[in-house]
């Protein structure tokens, strides 16, 4: 445990050392000022543009700008992990030394992507308290919606969660090429659609309603806007989500188990790529593709 725990302190260290090697202090900061709050901008110009032409409810602003910032998290985290076995492996050369050496490999990627989730749960942050200040809706949901105890239970949850699925991700791309680094980005976009991000899920067709469901990330958006901004109003089409009877129990509970199936396979799935990585070679392999 000593040395599990001192590998994560280190490789923490090490990813946001490289996060943000690139700029001084203030200009990294600016970046992670910036970057989310634009993002999150784009589909609040979206939502306006869609009210001019047609009736939109207000309380699809708040929705889509908090399941926006929220959602910069599992894009980080599963983005990160997967991204480092690229760069430690292609760019520096360094992955079979980290492999090889007494560091715990798991707890490696497990720093790197804390050091990822840093920097997501600081720009989510920032995109939400920027929300609250720009937009009268985001901020009449988010003030008086808050429930604090909920909302560290989903993001203890949630990070078990990420982890999961970034090791998944992480263990695929061990015994693909350089061009691996796209497969998390893919990912994510199809996360990104079937999670409920940017409209409820009872305007997805039945059959992707159901696909849906099996994802833990489905759950974890929806406690995350229910810990920040409450239930939906009442006969509005936000309430005609499959989730919207679940009480905050059953939906953490729900989270729970999800992310215990995906923590079981990630694992065995992790086992098997270290072997077939090892035995292949692909752990020091540079394809210069």
């Amino acid at each position: 445990m000593k040395s599990f725990l001192k590998t994560l302190r280190w490789s923490t260290w090490l990813g946001w050392q490289i996060e943000s090697n690139w700029a001084d202090p203030w200009l990294f900061a600016l970046y992670l000022i910036i970057k989310p709050i634009t993002g999150s901008l784009v589909l609040v110009f979206m939502f306006f543009a869609a009210r001019a032409v047609v009736q939109t409810p207000p309380e699809f602003l708040p929705y889509v700008y908090v399941s926006n910032a929220c959602f910069g998290l599992v894009g980080t985290v599963m983005f990160g992990m997967s991204y480092v076995v690229v760069t430690d492996r292609e760019h520096y050369g360094m992955l079979k030394y980290i492999f090889v050496s007494p560091t715990r490999f798991q707890g490696y990627l497990l720093g790197r992507g804390i050091a990822r989730a840093l920097e997501g749960i600081v720009g989510g942050g920032l995109t939400v308290v920027a929300g609250m200040f720009l937009f009268s809706e985001v901020r009449s949901s988010v003030v008086g919606g808050i429930d604090w105890g909920w909302l560290v239970v989903y993001l203890l949850i949630g990070g078990a969660m990420l982890y999961a699925c970034g090791m998944i991700l992480a263990s695929a791309v061990l015994n693909m090429h350089r061009n691996g680094m796209f497969l998390s980005e893919g990912i994510a976009g199809v996360v990104y659609l079937l999670s409920g991000v940017i409209f409820p899920l009872s305007e997805l067709p039945r059959w992707l309603q159901s696909l849906a469901l099996a994802l833990p990330t489905t759950y974890w958006l929806e406690g995350m806007r229910r810990a920040l901004m409450g239930m939906p109003p009442e006969g509005s089409n936000l309430a005609k989500s499959p989730l919207t009877g679940l009480s905050n129990a059953e939906l953490a509970l729900a989270l729970v188990a999800t992310t215990i199936v995906l923590t079981a396979i990630s694992q065995w799935f992790y086992r098997w790529s270290v072997r077939r990585a090892w035995r292949n070679g692909k752990i020091e392999e540079q394809t210069g593709m």
